[in-house]
């Protein structure tokens, strides 16, 4: 795989960002405590038949720190401006986790260029219909990491340990994620400014609920995938999914947690290239 780094200037911010493949676009959005890496294992078996653009979010790793600028239409229109400057025009979504509610945003407010949009463990805020749970009510850390000062004076010093049990108890199988990228993630992690700025996918979550509220009002229009994993979400995201979309599919992955390209990498692939298959 034929992996370049590169910059750019985008809605007034410097981001980071890994380009492989050739084909159609797929803009990759990661969720915390990652990065563009957690999109290299789908690029090293998918890079033949697709173009991938993963970049690190504002507030993560090689990209720019702004003290503000973290809510889903912002950050989507951090992706537009990354698009414009890879000449792309039409493009498939995927996202994970926090990624996940700007990559909603994103497709809401480029209907007519995206070619799909694939959410993958994300938690959706800010829904209405039968049988939804906010997830702040099922997961304890949404709600300690939206005190994003009161988070950084517990983690700070201490990033391996907790870095290392959030990727070994939210999966299925601890041992998925290989050390050596628990370890770059730390090192990353300790980057200056990096800890406080990606606690604000957190501290935004109110502004997350109440945007993708207001995009949701009407139904969207782009093809939708949504997985979960049972050990996870369960359901969460594809019920959540068939809520939002006119066109939405997926499910539940058994015997697997919160890391599903690390965890469920052979299923995984196979759906997205089936799904991206079926709309390009």
């Amino acid at each position: 795989m034929d992996l370049q780094h590169k910059r750019a200037e985008t809605n007034g911010i410097r981001l980071h960002y890994v380009t492989a493949g050739s084909g159609p676009a797929v803009l990759c959005m990661h969720g915390w405590p990652e990065t563009h890496r957690e999109y290299l294992v789908i690029m090293e078996r998918l890079s033949h038949r697709y173009r991938f653009i993963a970049p690190d979010l504002r507030g993560f790793a090689d990209s720019d720190k702004p003290f503000s600028g973290y809510e889903p239409r912002t950050i989507a229109a951090d992706m537009l401006g990354l698009l414009a400057a890879e000449k792309v025009e039409r493009f498939h979504i995927l996202s994970h986790d926090l990624g996940g509610p700007s990559a909603v945003a994103l497709a809401y407010l480029a209907a007519d260029r995206a070619l799909s949009l694939s959410t993958i463990e994300t938690p959706f805020f800010g829904l209405d219909y039968p049988g939804y749970v906010d997830p702040r009510l099922a997961y304890w850390h949404l709600g300690m990491h939206m005190n994003m000062d009161v988070t950084r004076f517990l983690i700070e010093g201490r990033e391996e340990q907790y870095l290392r049990h959030f990727f070994r108890d939210f999966a299925y199988d601890p041992t998925a994620m290989p050390e050596s990228e628990i370890q770059v993630y730390v090192m990353q992690m300790r980057q200056p400014g990096n800890l406080r700025a990606s606690l604000n996918l957190y501290g935004y979550i109110p502004q997350m609920a109440e945007q993708t509220r207001e995009l949701t009002a009407e139904r969207l229009t782009v093809p939708m995938m949504a997985w979960g994993g049972r050990s996870s979400f369960g359901s969460h995201c594809v019920d959540s999914a068939r809520a939002i979309a006119a066109n939405a599919q997926g499910g539940v992955i058994e015997e697997c947690g919160h890391w599903v390209f690390q965890e469920r990498p052979d299923f995984i692939c196979a759906e997205l290239d089936r799904f991206w298959g079926g709309h390009g």
